[in-house]
Parts: structure tokens; C-alpha cells; sequence
């Protein structure tokens, strides 16, 4: 695999660290290679990521924490981890334990904040102890999070800054896997929307990652929020009512974020602060934070398809994580060239349409910023299948090598003396006495004989009390000296970790004591009394009386009857000698004992662990293999042609055997003393003290290593074929490379069809109805014929406008990324469920909902999804429609019960058009005041899939003769404008002066539509090109009644002379207030209503 430009990875929550571990495992497994030494060039370590690729995660759980690969990996990988991950740790503030302390914290300290955002305490949820998570309430999350950057932002920031820098300083690192000089950085943000950390903090860390990059002065970066919906959950494990109620206002306010990035305020002047607020974020203690335009482009929404698992579905956004970031951007002579490809990576390129995802959606609610995708994958899972078959020959050689049989009598005894002179016990293990000086001149004669053999024997007794005093000092530096695991650890350098745990603690049922007891069993043997030989007492040997000869020569030293005497006093004085050292050794057993017993459990909990590894191996051997066939969807593994995993598993044996010469009675045991060395066998014994599954790890990790070698492979001439073909080769022989056919199976090939055919099953497609982009990356050369297989063969979905991009890459695997671009909210179906679900909420309020305890930026919005900007958009549209005429209404024309938009210049009674009912506020509130809300809520909640189309009618309406002569506005248009909004303005004002702060918060809303958005609507542009003289209703309305009066009084105003304004506009604030009547006088002829 290439990598052409750096990643960041940013994972938020539980859902965003799972994702990035599953990217972890799969960019190690394609950039490291199958032993992970494919780039250990420069200092690096096995396995260890290039510098350019970078990951960050934070997340208010330290257990779900200490579940990444750099923290939850055997100890020999984290050190190589860690140089390309970190973890945000210590993001719940220290001093608060629950979330009412928090919010407390926050009213009180940092009130300018969080006083948009932040509920009043009335009704707040309180969660206890906030380190279990944010009780699914993102606004809680949100308020933790303020809560530990109560000085600062440093606690988020500086993981992404030292990420920064090692991306910035990784340009050697970058050309060595297939890039170019730095141009730019994808950063991927994985969160769910569905619980409270993730949902509560996402947009935070939106805006500090891209002030990172401002911080650290790189440019270029491009923000991807992989947003996973709450379909994706199963309701009892985060999904259900509360998972949308988040995912609602979620999505809206990441609209919004990517609406504002794709379409900035040109307008707003510099030192026009008030106008940039929307697009900054107040953090304490440092100035209000903002993106740079254009850095965050899109979001890409990822729901459950039909039969998806959650776990496929994270396999797919990593895929999509992986095609985009291993793709080449191939522009071919533009590459670099000008300035529309500064910092332009192949995934900036790849969701491209920035003109487009600036338009304004059908419905009007929106841009189209949003897509959706899905990814599917076929690959080869050789890490699996590694996976699979080492713990099976680990299991398969511990047994061999456990085996009562397996043990060699002779082989024990003398292993178990090395480890006690290992250990610093050669000494006791010798037991020697002091020397016993030999008579000189020999004694002859029965008499001197006698004589000599009781000073022998008072020598003994004089020697055995030295020897006590002795042994007792020296005893001293014996038991200070004392290093079990030391002596391990040395006899590891010869003999497997079985072997020593039989030298450890001994063999039952061997005949010779030492192997019986082992070293454990030896260390107690040598603190009791030793057993007295047969035939010694406890009192020395009586000296036995030596008759002389009658005949013959004189009795001497060496005689048989002699011999026996000195022989009978040495066994009695050897005896002694030993019970001397035995109860020296005894009498420091309460300093020795812990060290012996620690070795004890060490060694056995290690043999305990390979046991349990053994017992365990065939139900996990079989949950896995479950595993590989189980069907997915848009997750296929190409698994071993041999048919099943049995007759796999011994052809592979074959191989490793011939390959390392084990000979014909070469076993899995075998190669277990090939491939652990001493070195490696130190080493898991060294893990095993602390996690002794680590010890089974580091072992089964020797045979995972050889077994992704041969994968690795190539066969040679005794070899015809590969034991697992190569993805390339089956897709070239596929597309009619001979060569290729001839390395492959039939019936890998059949497999190889059966499996392509299935990757894309029926209603795989990304949600929505955008522009459809799939990108199919393959193994290999590009070649016409190999795009012309794919697409003929693999199911893609049916769309007329969909464009196919074929790119070959260096991956072994086939992947096709189905992308579905330049959306709004309102095409999307599940952000239109979870839309539905809040307005339910909004219309129920069920206490449990704690609705403004589900939001980020302000609780008091309670529109659905649109903004401002959006609702003078619409109002302007309607109220062109109602220029024409196009508006019927039933009731009081000043506050109708209900209005009709009808499509088109169309009276008859059957004319297609939108059904609104307006609220009835009574006591002279007008009803108009709620046309936006009734059309916010029919365009986004009604499930007719009309209603896009009748929305994107509406939205096009202008007033009729706009480009020529114009038009005269409808009687309901002038009865709305200058009889209704003003008397509206004023009888807000007299109900304000009555009422008080009783009914500000009702009348703000009300005051909203009419001294703010009515105006705006009025002097919104038409579409450029459209009327440039009269380019608002304003302005348009002004000339029609100038050109009546021309008609009805020739005098034209003078030079510098204009008409009376009598239209709405926005009140000015010159007073610091509402003016009297923003509107003018009312004028128009009465409304007619229309039956």
C-alpha cells in the first residue's frame, strides 16, 4: 500500500476509538508487512507506522481508553504504537464528580461562555459520577468538557499539536510510502451522534483540531466528520428513541457548520464582529476560535443498511478512510499546477463540487453539504487466518511438548542442578564437608590404628562445629544471593518454557527424587533433617577394635577391616555435614521462601495460561471460523481455495515443515523449538510475570509471524501454486491473462466469481438521493480490460447519473466506494427520521426527553433545522408566490386558518400545491407569524417523496414579469405588508408593556418573523441576472407603484426626491430599540378570499 498524503485521525468516544483501531490494524497490516519489519528503516520499530499517519483520541472513559492498541498491546508492540497515537487522557475535570457540580462551576465562573448553551439549573439531569459518561446527554458531555478547559484548551490541543508536528516533520517518511512532498492533510473526525460524549463534543473538537493546524501554521488541512447514525445501534446498546433525540439536533448543527464553511458571509466587513459570531466558538482563556473556510467541506453520514452489522458497517467507513487516503491523486500534467490545486488531496478531489454543495437545498432549509456512503471490501484476511491457525499449532505443540511421555527422565535431574548454581545455590546443593587431613606417617600396627581412627574421629567433631560456624556465615550471602527467576531465566537460554516448568516443579511419578521433586521441591528437601543412611546412627561410629596378627606382617592403614571403619565414619560425618547446611538453610527460610514462591506461582501461572490456551482453542478455533463464513455484508474475505480450513491448515503444515527441514517426523512441536528462540522465550517469560496470556502472545506471535510469511511467499518451482493466490492475479486471470490463469486454481477462480458477484448485495447504497460517485480501487496495473470485468460483473447500484472512477492501488484487495454527495438534511432519510422524532418530542414533552439537555450551541432555538438566512429565503419565496397570487387562505385574510401555495398561476380548485395550517394565537395575534414553521415542518416531515419536488417549485417562484414589465402584487400581498406586520409590530409592543418578562420569550419569537425576517425576505435579491434594476420585492414593489403613479400623475419625483417609504424594514437600532412603526402607514386595497 502507498500512502500520498498525511492523515490524521481523530477518534471521539467509544464508537470513534473503535473505528480507529480497526484503521490501526489495517493500514499496520498493509504498510508493515506480515512479520511487521517492512519499514523498520530510519529507526523505526516493527510495526510502527509511518509519521505521516497519525492518530488522536479522547474520550471521558479511561477504560474505554485503555482499549487502544497502544495501550491494550503486548508490551514489546506499545513502545512502536505510541510514536503515531495518543490518547486525550484526563478530559473530565479533576475537582467535579457530577454534572450539577459542573454546570455550577460554569454559571459561576465562565458565564460568558456558556450562557447561549448552557439550560438554566430549572429541571437539570444530574449524573453521578460523570467518569460512568454523560448519561447519553450531550449537553452534559459538552459542560464537562468547558469544565476541564476552565484554563485553557491546552488538555485538547496539545495531543493534536504533537501530532501536527510529527505530520509536519514527515516528509521523508511520506516520500518512502509512495507520496510527494506535503501537500495538505486529511484529518478524519469518527464520532456517533447517538450517545453523549461523542454527540456532546464533536463540534468542539471540529473547531480546536482546525485551530491546531492555525496554531502550528499548516496549511491545508481538510476536516471529514465520519458521522455513524444511530441506526447503526441496536436500542439496547445506544440506539432508540434517546439516540435520535441527540442524532437530531446533531446533524442540524453539523449542517449548519458545513453550510457555513461551503457558503461564508461575504458581506460581513472587517471589525464586523457581531456578523462572525455565528462562525466562532468561545473557549476560556483564549480568543473566540473559528474555521477557515472550506476546511471542513462535507460530512459523511453512515446508516445501517439492510443485514449490515455494526462491526461491518466500521469496517466500511474504514475502508472508505483507506481508498481515500491510498489513492493517487493522478492528475497528470496538473498536478501542483495553479491555484485551484493548493493543498489538494485525492479525498479533497474526490468530494469535490464546491459550486454545488454551495446551492441552497430544494426545500430551501440548507445547502447541500452533506453526503452519505458506503464502502464494500473483499479482501483476503490473512491477519485472521494468521490468527487462526497459529493459536491452533501453539495449542497442537503445547500439548506435544506437555505430554507425560514427552518428558525425558534423565533430562531433568541435571537441569534442576544447573538452575540451584544459577540461582547462587551451588553451595547447598553440594552440601561439601570441610576436609578430613589424612594421618601422616601412616599409622601401623592395631594399636596405632585405633589410636588414629578416634582422633579421626574427634577431627570430625572438631570440623563439623567449624563447618557449623561457617555455613552460618556463609549461609549469609547465600540467601541474599538468592535469584530464582534469574536462574530462569538462564536455563531458558537452552530449554523451552515447558521444559521448566518440569524442572521447576518436578515430575510426578519419576523414579529418581531430584526430577520427582524439581527445584522447588529440592530448595524444601534441602531445609529438613537429611534421612540418616541405613546402618549410621546419630552418635559418630564406635571405633571397633583392630586385632593384630599372630603371623605374619603388622597391621596397615589400608587393610580391608580398616577401610571399613574410615568408610563407616565418613558416611556418619557426610550425614552430619549435610544436616548442618540443611539447618542453616532452614533457619533463613522466612527471607528465601518469598522469592521460592513467587517463582512458584510465576511459572505456574505461565503453564496455567498455555493449559487454558489449550483447552480454550477449539471453541474460540470454531467461533472464528464461524466468523470468516459467516455471510456479510459489504464485507467479503476470499478464504482458501482448499475448500475447508482443516485441509488448509495441513498444506500449510507441509509447507513449514519442508521449509525449515523438520524432517519426516516434523509436528507443530518442533517448530515451536525452531521458531522460539532464547531470546524470545526470555522475553515471554519476562511478560508472563506480569499478564501470563502475554507469555501465550509473544509465542503464538512467533508462528503468526512465520505463517503471514509464507503468505507473503511467492512458490517456487516444487511449488506450483501459492497456498493462498494473490487477489491480483485471480482478477488478472479473471479479465483474460493467461500467465496469470495458469498460477491459479480452477476452483480459486470459482471461488474468486462467486464471491465478486456477492461483495455488492441488493439495496447496498448510501442513503439518499445526490449525485452517486463510486470509486473501485483494484490490485494491479490499471487496465481497461480489468475495468470492464469489474463493471460488468459486480452489482453496482442502478442510477442514471451515477460516474465510476477506476483507480489501481497497491492493496491486495478490491474495494468500492459508493459515495453519495450534495445533500441536504432533508435528503436524507434517516436525518429526516430523526428530525421527525425531535418534533414529536418538541409536541409531547415528555419529562424523560430533557430536550434542551440534547443540544450545543442554544437551547432556546427550537426551529427545526432552519436558520436565519433560511427562513428570508423561504418567506421571500412565498412571498413572491403570494405576489402572484399563488396563495389562497381560508379564515381571516390578517390570520388565516389555512393556507394553499398552489405550484403554479393555476385558480382551479384541483391545482397541485402545499397544504399549511397556521397556528391560532388569538387576541389579534396573527397566525402569519407561524407560515414559516408550518412549511419548515411540512418540507421536512412529511414522508411523500413528492414533497422535494413540490418544494423545489415553490422555491423557484418569482414574480411574474419579473424580467419585462412586471407585475401588479396581489391584494393579499399588500394587506400582509402594510396592514398586518405593522399592527402586529405594535400589539407585541403593547403586550410586552402589560405582561412584562412574563411573555419575552413568546413574544421574541413572534417579533422575530415580523421585525427581522419579513424585512429580510423583502430585500433579498432575486437570482442574479434576474431583475438588476428592481433587484428585491422592496425595490421591485417601489417601481410598480411609481410606474401607477406615472400613469395616474405625469410629475415624476425631482432630482434627489423619493417616494415615502410604506414598505417594511428591518427596525433600525440607531435608538437602541424597536422604532415605532418599522412598516409606514398601511396602504393596499382589501384582500379578497379565495373559496
Amino acid at each position: 500500500m502507498k500512502i500520498f498524503q498525511p492523515m490524521l485521525f481523530v477518534g471521539l468516544g467509544g464508537t470513534g476509538g473503535l473505528i480507529g483501531a480497526e484503521l490501526e490494524r489495517r493500514l499496520r497490516a498493509e504498510l508493515c508487512g506480515p512479520d511487521g519489519t517492512a519499514l523498520t528503516g530510519n529507526g523505526r520499530l516493527p510495526y510502527q507506522l509511518p509519521g505521516c499517519l497519525q492518530f488522536v483520541y479522547a474520550d471521558y472513559s479511561e477504560a474505554e481508553l485503555g482499549r487502544l492498541p497502544h495501550l491494550s498491546a503486548d508490551t514489546a508492540l506499545r513502545q512502536a504504537y505510541s510514536r503515531t497515537s495518543r490518547a486525550t487522557h484526563d478530559l473530565l475535570p479533576a475537582d467535579y464528580d457530577s454534572s450539577p457540580e459542573v454546570t455550577r462551576m460554569l454559571r459561576a465562573l465562565l458565564r460568558d461562555e456558556v450562557s447561549d448553551w448552557l439550560p438554566p439549573h430549572g429541571g437539570e439531569p444530574k449524573i453521578n459520577p460523570l467518569r460512568n459518561g454523560a448519561g447519553q446527554l450531550p449537553t452534559v458531555g459538552r459542560a464537562a468538557l468547558f469544565a476541564t478547559l476552565a484554563n485553557g484548551p491546552a488538555p485538547v490541543l496539545t495531543p493534536l499539536h504533537r501530532a501536527i508536528d510529527a505530520i509536519a516533520g514527515s516528509g521523508g517518511e511520506l516520500q518512502e510510502v509512495g507520496g510527494d512532498t506535503i501537500n495538505g492533510c486529511d484529518v478524519f473526525v469518527a464520532f456517533s451522534v447517538a450517545g453523549g460524549t461523542g454527540a456532546g463534543i464533536f463540534l468542539d473538537y471540529l473547531h480546536l483540531i482546525g485551530q491546531a493546524f492555525k496554531d502550528k501554521k499548516v496549511r491545508g488541512a481538510r476536516i471529514y466528520p465520519l458521522v455513524v447514525m444511530p441506526s447503526a445501534f441496536p436500542e439496547a446498546k445506544g440506539g432508540g428513541r434517546e439516540a435520535e433525540l441527540n442524532a437530531a439536533r446533531a446533524v442540524v448543527d453539523l449542517s449548519r457548520l458545513v453550510d457555513e464553511q461551503n457558503a461564508p458571509d461575504a458581506e460581513a466587513e472587517l471589525g464586523d464582529v457581531d456578523l462572525q459570531e455565528s462562525l466562532r466558538i468561545r473557549y476560556p482563556q483564549t480568543h473566540p476560535v473559528s474555521l477557515r473556510p472550506g476546511t471542513v467541506p462535507t460530512a459523511f453520514l453512515f446508516s445501517q443498511t439492510a443485514g449490515i452489522r455494526p462491526d461491518d458497517l466500521r469496517r466500511s467507513i474504514v475502508s472508505l478512510v483507506v481508498s481515500l487516503v491510498g489513492t493517487d491523486l493522478n492528475l497528470g500534467e496538473a498536478k501542483g499546477g495553479g491555484p485551484d490545486n493548493d493543498y489538494q488531496t485525492f479525498a479533497s478531489n474526490f468530494v469535490n463540487g464546491d459550486i454545488i454543495r454551495r446551492t441552497r437545498s430544494a426545500t430551501g432549509i440548507g445547502r447541500k453539504g452533506i453526503s452519505t456512503s458506503l464502502v464494500a471490501s473483499m479482501t483476503a484476511p490473512l491477519d485472521e487466518l494468521a490468527e487462526l491457525v497459529s493459536a491452533k499449532m501453539l495449542a497442537h505443540a503445547v500439548t506435544g511438548l506437555t505430554d507425560a511421555s514427552a518428558a525425558v527422565p534423565h533430562e531433568t535431574a541435571p537441569l534442576v542442578r544447573e538452575m540451584f548454581t544459577a540461582a547462587g545455590l551451588g553451595d547447598l546443593w553440594r552440601r561439601e564437608p570441610l576436609e578430613v587431613t589424612a594421618p601422616d606417617p601412616r599409622p601401623r600396627g592395631s594399636g596405632e590404628i585405633e589410636t588414629a581412627l578416634r582422633d579421626r574421629l574427634e577431627q570430625m567433631r572438631r570440623l563439623l562445629a567449624d563447618l557449623e560456624r561457617q555455613v552460618a556465615h556463609r549461609m549469609q550471602g547465600l540467601v541474599e544471593g538468592f535469584s530464582p527467576r534469574a536462574a530462569a531465566e538462564q536455563l531458558l537460554l537452552n530449554t523451552d518454557l515447558f521444559t521448566l516448568g518440569r524442572v521447576v516443579s518436578g515430575v510426578p511419578g519419576e523414579t529418581k527424587a531430584v526430577a520427582r521433586l524439581g527445584f522447588l521441591g529440592m530448595l524444601d528437601n534441602r531445609r529438613q533433617d537429611p534421612p540418616r543412611p541405613a546402618g549410621v546412627e546419630v552418635q559418630p561410629p564406635p571405633v571397633p577394635r583392630i586385632k593384630g596378627r599372630v603371623v605374619g606382617p603388622r597391621r596397615h592403614w589400608a587393610d580391608d577391616e580398616v577401610a571399613a571403619a574410615l568408610e563407616e565414619q565418613d558416611h556418619w560425618y557426610k550425614w552430619r555435614a549435610h544436616t548442618v547446611w540443611h539447618r542453616a538453610w532452614n533457619e533463613h527460610e522466612p527471607r528465601w521462601r518469598q522469592a521460592a514462591n513467587l517463582l512458584r506461582n510465576e511459572v505456574h501461572a505461565v503453564g496455567d495460561a498455555f493449559r487454558k490456551h489449550v483447552n480454550d482453542q477449539p471453541r474460540a478455533y470454531a467461533a472464528q471460523v464461524k466468523e470468516l463464513y459467516d455471510d456479510r455484508t459489504g464485507v467479503s474475505y476470499l478464504l482458501p481455495p482448499q475448500g475447508n480450513l482443516g485441509r488448509f491448515y495441513q498444506a500449510l503444515m507441509e509447507r513449514l515443515v519442508e521449509s525449515h527441514q523438520l524432517g519426516p517426523n516434523g509436528d507443530e512441536a518442533a517448530l515451536l523449538h525452531k521458531l522460539v528462540d532464547a531470546e524470545l522465550r526470555r522475553s515471554a517469560f519476562a511478560a508472563g510475570r506480569h499478564s501470563p496470556d502475554a507469555a501465550v502472545s509473544e509465542v503464538k506471535a512467533a508462528f503468526k509471524h512465520r505463517v503471514q510469511r509464507l503468505f507473503s511467499e511467492r512458490p517456487d518451482g516444487r511449488q506450483a501454486r501459492a497456498l493462498l493466490p494473490r487477489m491480483s492475479t485471480l482478477l488478472a486471470a479473471e479479465a483474460g491473462d493467461t500467465e496469470a490463469s495458469q498460477q491459479v486454481s480452477t476452483r480459486a477462480l470459482e471461488q474468486f466469481r462467486y464471491k465478486l458477484a456477492g461483495l455488492l448485495p441488493a439495496a447496498f447504497t448510501p442513503e439518499g438521493n445526490g449525485r452517486l460517485k463510486v470509486l473501485i480501487t483494484y490490485p494491479g496495473s490499471r487496465r481497461v480490460t480489468v475495468d470492464n470485468y469489474l463493471e460488468k460483473h459486480l452489482r453496482l447500484p442502478p442510477d442514471s447519473q451515477r460516474t465510476i472512477e477506476y483507480r489501481a492501488v497497491d492493496t491486495d484487495s478490491i474495494s468500492v466506494v459508493l459515495f453519495r454527495s450534495e445533500m441536504s438534511l432533508t435528503d436524507v432519510p434517516e436525518a429526516r427520521k430523526v428530525l421527525r422524532q425531535w418534533a414529536r418530542a418538541q409536541e409531547t414533552r415528555r419529562d424523560e426527553d430533557v430536550l434542551r439537555w440534547r443540544q450545543r450551541l442554544g437551547y432556546r432555538d427550537d426551529w427545526l433545522a432552519s436558520t436565519p438566512d433560511d427562513r428570508a429565503h423561504i418567506l421571500n419565496r412565498l412571498l413572491c408566490a403570494l405576489w402572484n397570487g399563488q396563495i389562497d387562505y381560508q379564515g381571516d385574510p390578517a390570520s388565516p386558518q389555512r393556507l394553499r401555495v398552489r405550484l403554479h398561476d393555476d385558480a382551479d380548485q384541483d391545482a397541485l400545491g402545499i397544504q399549511l395550517a397556521l397556528t391560532d394565537y388569538q387576541d389579534g395575534i396573527s397566525s402569519w407569524a407561524g407560515l414559516l414553521r408550518a412549511y419548515e415542518r411540512w418540507a421536512l416531515l412529511a414522508e411523500e417523496n413528492i414533497v422535494q419536488s413540490y418544494c423545489k417549485v415553490v422555491m423557484n417562484t418569482l414574480p411574474r414579469g419579473l424580467g419585462t414589465s412586471g407585475s401588479e402584487p396581489s391584494e393579499l400581498y399588500l394587506k400582509l405588508v402594510h396592514e398586518v406586520a405593522p399592527r402586529q409590530l405594535r400589539l407585541l409592543d403593547e403586550r410586552e408593556r402589560r405582561y412584562g418578562a412574563r411573555v419575552t420569550d413568546w413574544t421574541r419569537r413572534l417579533r422575530e418573523f415580523w421585525a427581522e425576517t419579513l424585512p429580510d425576505a423583502l430585500d433579498l435579491p432575486f437570482p442574479e441576472g434576474e431583475n438588476r434594476a428592481h433587484p428585491t420585492l422592496r425595490e421591485l414593489e417601489e417601481w410598480v407603484r411609481e410606474s401607477r403613479s406615472t400613469r395616474e400623475d405625469p410629475r415624476r419625483p425631482e432630482e434627489g426626491e423619493r417616494w415615502a417609504s410604506e414598505r417594511p424594514q428591518r427596525p433600525s437600532p440607531a435608538d437602541g430599540g424597536q422604532s415605532a412603526d418599522p412598516y409606514g402607514a398601511a396602504r393596499g386595497a382589501a384582500p379578497q378570499r379565495v373559496d
